[in-house]
C-alpha cells in the first residue's frame, strides 16, 4: 500500500473506535438510569405497602375500641334503667316544671333561648342520676356613671350558655316611617340671600295648596313674605319665648334651606326632642344637606308619603361650673352639635387645662386649645386641627388638641357614656373661653370649669340615599377626599403570571412593578 492509503485507513479506524466508546459511554449511563429509578420504584412500594397496613391496622383498632363502648353504654343503659324504673313518673314531672321555670325565664321577643345545657352523652336517658353542666349566668347592661340617670341603661342580652353578643348596634342604619301623616311643617331658612327668599315662597305656596299643611316660620321670615305679599297671611310664626321652646309639641318635619349653619340653627332651637329635619344644600360645602333644590318637589313628597333613612346624629350637652357660683352649674345645659371649644382667646400666654374622664386624670393640654367634638363635627374645626373624620353615627366623642406644645400629643376618640370635666387650673397664668358651635362665648376663670357628656336627645336628619352613602358623597364632594391622578402604566405590561419589563426601564419602575404582586 502506499503511504497516503495507510495513513487514511487509520483514521477511519480511529474514528469507528471512537465511536464505539461514545456508544459504550450512553449504554452505561442508560443501564444508571435505568437502576436508579427501579430503586426509587422499589422505595415508592414499600412507603405505600406501609401506609396500607398502618391504615388498616388503624380501622382495625377503631372498630375494636368502637365495639367495646357499645358494649359498656349497652350495659349502662341497662343499669340505669334497671335502677330508675321505680321514680320514672316523679322524674318526668320535675323535669318539666323545671323546662318550663327556664322557658319563662329565658326565652324573650329576641328569640334568644338559654335552657339548652351540656349533658353526659352516656346518661342522655337517665333521670335521677344525671348531672346538669351549665355555665354561670349573668346579665349585661349599658350603666351610666350617675345614680339618679338611667336614660341610658338597658339590658343588652342575659345568656346562660356563657357566649356574649350583640343583638343590635347603634351605628345600624335607621329608617322612619309615618303612621299618621304629618301635619305641620317648620320651615328655617339662611338670612339676606334673595335666591332663599324666592325659594322659600314657592316651596310655602306648594306645601299648602298642593299637600294642605300648616306652615311655621321664624317671625324674620313671615315679615318678608307678607310684605311680599299679603296671600302669605297663613303662615304661623311664634310670638314669646314661651311659644317658642313648645315648638317640638307642634312641628312634625323641619326642613332648612341654607348650609350646615342652617342645620345648626335648627338644631339650636330645640333643647329637647328634635323633629326630622330634611337639609336642602343652599350653603358652602354642605356636609349635612345632601338634598338639592331644584328637586324639592319630588323629594319632599317621597318624604311625605312613605319612609326614609335618617341619620342620628348626637349632640353634647354641656354645663359651665363656676368656682365663685352659690350654684354649682351656672344656667341650664347648652346643647351642641358640632362641637364645643375651649381657647386661650386674646391672651399671649398657653392654655392650661386639665382634663379628666369620669373622675379620672387624662391630661393636662397646654397648647392653644381644646376641642370636645361629636362625629357629625369631625369634618368642622376638629378635622382643621388634626382630628381623624368619623362617620355621623359613630357613637363617641372627639378629643382634639389645638397646636398643642408637644410632639406626642395625638387626637382621641372617646365612648359615648363618659362625661369630660375640662378645668381651668389655680395656677394658670390666664383665662380661658369657651364657645358652642361658634357661638355663646364665655369665659373660664381660674377654677371654673367645663362639664360635657353625650345627650339624650339626638338630631334625626333625614338621607337622600342612606347614612354611609351621604357621608363619602360629602366628603368626597365637599372635601376632594384622596384625589389625586391616577398612577400610570406606561412602560409596563401585565400578564397572568409575571411582570415583562422592557430592558429601559429604570429601577422606580421596577419597584412600581414588584409592588403589584
Amino acid at each position: 500500500m502506499k503511504p497516503g492509503q495507510i495513513k487514511s485507513t487509520e483514521q477511519e479506524n480511529g474514528l469507528v473506535a471512537n465511536s464505539e466508546k461514545v456508544m459504550v459511554v450512553e449504554e452505561e449511563e442508560e443501564e444508571g438510569n435505568l437502576v436508579e429509578f427501579s430503586e426509587a420504584m422499589r422505595t415508592v412500594s414499600k412507603v405505600l405497602r406501609r401506609a396500607a397496613q398502618g391504615k388498616a391496622s388503624a380501622q382495625a383498632e377503631a372498630a375494636e375500641w368502637k365495639r367495646k363502648y357499645e358494649m359498656e353504654r349497652a350495659r349502662n343503659m341497662h343499669l340505669q334503667h334497671k335502677g330508675a324504673a321505680y321514680n320514672a313518673g316523679n322524674c318526668n314531672k320535675q323535669k318539666e316544671e323545671h323546662l318550663e321555670l327556664v322557658s319563662q325565664r329565658c326565652c324573650g321577643e329576641n328569640g334568644i333561648c338559654s335552657h339548652e345545657v351540656l349533658r353526659d352523652s352516656k346518661e342522655e336517658d337517665s333521670c335521677s342520676d344525671t348531672k346538669i353542666t351549665k355555665k354561670a349566668s349573668f346579665k349585661l347592661q349599658w350603666c351610666s356613671s350617675g345614680d339618679n340617670d338611667d336614660q341610658h341603661k338597658h339590658d343588652i342580652v342575659s345568656f346562660e350558655k356563657g357566649h356574649i353578643t350583640t343583638a343590635e348596634r347603634s351605628s345600624k342604619q335607621i329608617s322612619l316611617k309615618w303612621e299618621s301623616p304629618p301635619q305641620t311643617v317648620l320651615i328655617l331658612t339662611k338670612p339676606n340671600s334673595t335666591s332663599v327668599k324666592l325659594l322659600c315662597a314657592e316651596m310655602v305656596r306648594w306645601l299648602t295648596e298642593k299637600r294642605k299643611l300648616n306652615i311655621y316660620v321664624e317671625p324674620r321670615v313671615r315679615t318678608e313674605l307678607v310684605t311680599e305679599s299679603s296671600y302669605y297671611n297663613f303662615a304661623q310664626t311664634w310670638n314669646d319665648d314661651k311659644e317658642f321652646w313648645l315648638l317640638h309639641e307642634i312641628v312634625d318635619l323641619v326642613i332648612t334651606l341654607g348650609g350646615d349653619g342652617t342645620v345648626l340653627w335648627a338644631a339650636s332651637m330645640f333643647k329637647g326632642p328634635v323633629p326630622p329635619v330634611v337639609p336642602f344644600s343652599l350653603g358652602s360645602l354642605g356636609f349635612m344637606t345632601p338634598f338639592y333644590s331644584e328637586r324639592y318637589k319630588e323629594c319632599l313628597k317621597s318624604i311625605l308619603q312613605g319612609g326614609m333613612s335618617i341619620t342620628l346624629r348626637h349632640r353634647l350637652q354641656c354645663h359651665v361650673v363656676r368656682e365663685a357660683a352659690e350654684n354649682e352649674n351656672e344656667g341650664g345645659p347648652i346643647l351642641v352639635l358640632n362641637e364645643v371649644t375651649i381657647d386661650r382667646g386674646i391672651s399671649s400666654f398657653l392654655t392650661n387645662l386639665e382634663c379628666y374622664c369620669d373622675n379620672s386624670f387624662v391630661t393636662c393640654v397646654q397648647g392653644d386649645g381644646l376641642i370636645l367634638s361629636t362625629t357629625s363635627g369631625s369634618t368642622a374645626y376638629s378635622l382643621a386641627a388634626g382630628g381623624s373624620m368619623v362617620h355621623p353615627q359613630v357613637p363617641g366623642i372627639l378629643f382634639t388638641p389645638i397646636c398643642p406644645h408637644s410632639l406626642s400629643f395625638r387626637p382621641l376618640i372617646l365612648p359615648e357614656h363618659v362625661t369630660l370635666r375640662i378645668q381651668v387650673p389655680f395656677n394658670s397664668r390666664g383665662h380661658a373661653w369657651v364657645s358652642f358651635d361658634g357661638k355663646d362665648r364665655k369665659q373660664l376663670a381660674p377654677g371654673d370649669a367645663l362639664v360635657c357628656s353625650m345627650s339624650a336627645w339626638p338630631v334625626p336628619t333625614v338621607c337622600r340615599v342612606d347614612s354611609t352613602s351621604d357621608f363619602l358623597h360629602s366628603i368626597h364632594d365637599g372635601l376632594h377626599w384622596n384625589l389625586r391622578k391616577t398612577q400610570s402604566f406606561d412602560g409596563l405590561r401585565v400578564q397572568t403570571a409575571s411582570v415583562v419589563v422592557p430592558w429601559e426601564t429604570d429601577a422606580s419602575s421596577l419597584v412600581e412593578a414588584r409592588n403589584l404582586f
